[in-house]
């Protein structure tokens, strides 16, 4: 019997199955936010989305192209951008879903001045397009 105790611990030990830890999956890379100075549109000096981060920026002739990434839904992402303008003395004179309520254009005027905003959620991925044009 004390043999059998004896070797107990020594058949216990060889059951032992060494275990490794899963590695632990690494993010997608997702490009930084932008600092705070960036500009989507410098003629208006309309700023990036909060906590969006931009792929791809293209100015000509004070009208602007950006594609920008970020979780939030349409309708926020758009009320953002409508409120800074509004809050700029921007009056919106129409605005106008299109698709399955996944683009809109709506056109803003002060004074003389007149421009058309395009915001376009492509599909579900979190990018959007953003086009101003004067």
């Amino acid at each position: 019997m004390r043999i059998l105790l004896w070797l107990l611990p020594l058949v216990l030990s060889a059951c032992v199955v060494g275990v490794r830890p899963e590695p632990t999956p690494t993010p997608p890379v997702r490009p930084a936010p932008q600092p705070s100075g960036f500009v989507i549109n410098a003629r208006l000096g309309l700023p990036a989305y909060p906590g969006s981060a931009a792929l791809k920026r293209e100015e000509r002739g004070g009208s602007s192209e950006v594609d920008f990434e970020t979780r939030d839904p349409l309708d926020q992402v758009y009320a953002f951008f409508h409120n800074w303008l509004v809050g700029r003395g921007w009056v919106r004179t129409r605005l106008e879903y299109k698709g399955p309520a996944t683009r809109l254009e709506a056109v803003y005027q002060r004074g003389t001045e007149r421009f058309t905003l395009e915001l376009d959620q492509q599909g579900r991925s979190g990018r959007y397009r953003l086009e101003i044009d004067f």
